[in-house]
C-alpha cells in the first residue's frame, strides 16, 4: 500500500497509508481530511511528483556529488561516461532520475550497491586474494 505525505495548516508532515481506492475517495484537489479532523493538502517534492509515491525517483544523493564549483566539470564528466544530462542540486547534490540513471552514474564514478540486485549499480574490476591452502606457519 502506497504512503503518501501531506502538510497541514501548522506546517506538520503527515505520511497517510492508502490503497489507489482510498486515496481517490478521500483525496480531492489535492486535500484530504485527516483521521483527526485536521484538513492537510498533499505534500510535494521540490524536483516533481509527490515525496513518497511507490517510486523512490527522483532521488537526490549527497554521496555522489561534488562541491558547487565543480558542478559543470561534473556534468561534464558524466556526458563523456555515458549517462547523459545529470543535473544536481545548487549544493552540488546529484539529482538520479531513474533507476537506470542510478545504476550507469554509480558505476561511471566507482560505486556500487553492496546489498543490490540485478538493476543495481555493481562493482567493477574487483580482485579477490586466491585462498591459501594448507597449514599456516
Amino acid at each position: 500500500m502506497p504512503t503518501y505525505e501531506f502538510i497541514t495548516d501548522d506546517e506538520e508532515i503527515v505520511e497517510v497509508f492508502l490503497s489507489f481506492e482510498q486515496f481517490d475517495k478521500r483525496v480531492k484537489d489535492g486535500q484530504i481530511t485527516l483521521d483527526d479532523g485536521r484538513k492537510a493538502k498533499s505534500y510535494f517534492n521540490p524536483h516533481k511528483g509527490l515525496s513518497t509515491m511507490p517510486s523512490y525517483y527522483p532521488m537526490v544523493s549527497s554521496a555522489i556529488g561534488v562541491h558547487p564549483a565543480q558542478v559543470k566539470e561534473h556534468m561534464a564528466y558524466l556526458r563523456s561516461k555515458g549517462c547523459g544530462q545529470v543535473n544536481h542540486t545548487k549544493d552540488g547534490d546529484v539529482i538520479l532520475e531513474s533507476k537506470s540513471q542510478r545504476k550507469k552514474v554509480c558505476e561511471a564514478l566507482g560505486f556500487f550497491d553492496r546489498n543490490g540486485s540485478y538493476g543495481d549499480p555493481q562493482p567493477k574490476n574487483m580482485t579477490s586474494q586466491p585462498r591459501r591452502q594448507g597449514r599456516m606457519a
